[in-house]
């Protein structure tokens, strides 16, 4: 490999795979990052918009379905 094995000094090289299998379990678990990312994103409006909802139920429980506009 074309690692540079100076003291103290860790290459991009370094941080890679030296067998097969694990190149292939670090490549499959790249790939599942964006997914990941998404569903954390997903959980995050979920967290908004849900008390966003239970606001607008009480409104309409208390005033009625015309409250709702004046809200916007």
């Amino acid at each position: 490999m074309f690692t540079s094995r100076r003291q103290g000094v860790i290459t991009p090289a370094d941080l890679l795979p030296a067998d097969l299998a694990a190149a292939q379990a670090m490549i499959l678990a790249q790939r599942e990052l964006p997914t990941l990312a998404r569903s954390e994103g997903t959980v995050g409006r979920l967290e908004i918009e849900r008390p966003k909802l239970m606001l607008a139920k009480a409104r309409r429980e208390q005033f009625g379905h015309f409250s709702e506009r004046a809200g916007c």
